[in-house]
C-alpha cells in the first residue's frame, strides 16, 4: 500500500476511534461515576504509553524544570480535560459532545492569540467567531433539551485541551510527542487520585464484565490507539490535512448514538454544526496561508483528543 494511502487509512481510523469514545463512555457511566471512569482511563492509558515509549523512543526528560512543566501541562491536558469531558457525557448527548470537540482548532487559535503566541488576522478572527457562535448555539440548544450544563462542560473541556496544546508547544519542539504525552498522562494519574481513587475503590467491585471490557476498549482504542496513529500520521503528512479529518467525528458518533443509545439528532443542532464546521475550516485555511518562515498556526495542529 502506498505511503499516502496508509496515512489516509490511519487518519480515518483515528476519527472512527475518537468517534466511538463517547458511545463507550455513556455505557460505562451506567456503572461508574465520572471521577472513577476518568482515573481508570488515564491510569490504563499511562501504563500503555509507558510500554510503547520505552519500546520505541526511550527518550529521557532533561531537567527538573521540564518535569515541572509536564506536571503543569497535565492539569489542562489530562486532569481537567478528562473530568470535564466525562462529566459532560453524563449530562448531554454523545453527538452534542463530539460536535463541540470539533471546535478545537478554532478554540486553540483563540487561546494562542490571547496568550500572545499567535498574531490575529481578519481571517483567523472570522474563523474563531463562526466556530464560537456555533458552540454557543449548541449550548443554547441544550436549554431546550435539558443538557445546557453538559454542553457547557464539553466546551470547557475543549478550552482546557486547547490551552494544553498552546502552552506545550515549547516542549514538543524539544521532545518526541510520545515522551510528552507519556509524562503528561503519568502526572495526570497522580493529580486525579484525590478525585477518583475513593470512587473507583467503591465502584470497581460492582463492575460487570461488560463494563470492564468497555474500559479496556476505551483505554486501548480511542485513547492509546487513536493518539498513536494520529502521531504517526503527523510525522508523514501536513498537519493541516490531519486537522481536516476532524469533520468526520460528529457524523460517525451520531450514526452510532442513534441506534445504540437511542439518541435523536435535533434539527436545532444543524445551524450550530454548520457554524462550527465553517469556523474550523476558516481557521485551518488561515493557518495554511501563513507567511513563509512563520511557524505553524495552532489551528493547524493535531486533532484535539477528547
Amino acid at each position: 500500500m502506498p505511503k499516502s494511502r496508509k496515512v489516509i487509512v490511519a487518519l480515518v481510523l483515528v476519527q472512527v476511534f475518537f468517534s466511538t469514545l463517547p458511545i463507550a463512555v455513556k455505557f460505562a457511566l451506567r456503572e461508574l461515576s465520572s471521577p472513577a471512569l476518568a482515573l481508570l482511563r488515564v491510569a490504563g492509558a499511562a501504563a500503555l504509553f509507558w510500554i510503547i515509549q520505552r519500546a520505541t523512543v526511550r527518550e529521557r526528560v532533561r531537567g527538573a524544570r521540564d518535569y515541572a512543566l509536564l506536571a503543569a501541562y497535565s492539569l489542562f491536558g489530562v486532569i481537567m480535560n478528562q473530568l470535564l469531558y466525562i462529566t459532560a457525557l453524563s449530562l448531554t448527548t454523545a453527538t452534542a459532545a463530539q460536535t463541540l470537540v470539533t471546535a478545537g482548532p478554532a478554540m486553540t487559535l483563540l487561546i494562542a492569540i490571547l496568550l500572545g503566541r499567535e498574531s490575529g488576522t481578519p481571517a483567523k478572527w472570522l474563523g474563531i467567531a463562526l466556530a464560537g457562535s456555533g458552540a454557543l448555539v449548541l449550548v443554547g440548544v441544550g436549554l431546550h433539551e435539558g443538557s445546557a450544563l453538559g454542553n457547557l462542560l464539553a466546551l470547557s473541556n475543549v478550552a482546557c485541551y486547547s490551552i494544553y496544546l498552546v502552552i506545550s508547544r515549547g516542549l514538543l519542539r524539544r521532545y518526541n510527542a510520545l515522551t510528552v504525552i507519556t509524562w503528561v498522562f503519568t502526572f495526570g494519574v497522580v493529580g486525579m487520585l484525590p478525585w477518583g481513587l475513593g470512587a473507583l475503590l467503591r465502584e470497581a467491585g460492582g463492575m460487570s464484565t461488560t463494563t470492564w471490557m468497555l474500559m479496556l476498549y476505551i483505554i486501548v482504542v480511542p485513547s492509546v490507539g487513536a493518539y498513536y496513529l494520529n502521531t504517526w500520521a503527523l510525522g508523514r503528512a501536513e498537519s493541516s490535512l490531519v486537522s481536516t479529518f476532524v469533520y468526520m467525528q460528529p457524523p460517525i458518533t451520531a450514526a452510532l448514538a442513534v441506534p445504540l443509545l437511542h439518541e435523536h439528532v435535533s434539527w436545532r443542532m444543524i445551524p450550530a454544526v454548520v457554524l462550527i464546521f465553517a469556523g474550523v475550516a476558516v481557521a485551518i485555511r488561515a493557518g495554511r496561508s501563513r507567511p513563509a518562515g512563520e511557524p505553524p498556526s495552532p489551528a493547524d495542529q493535531e486533532v484535539v483528543e477528547p
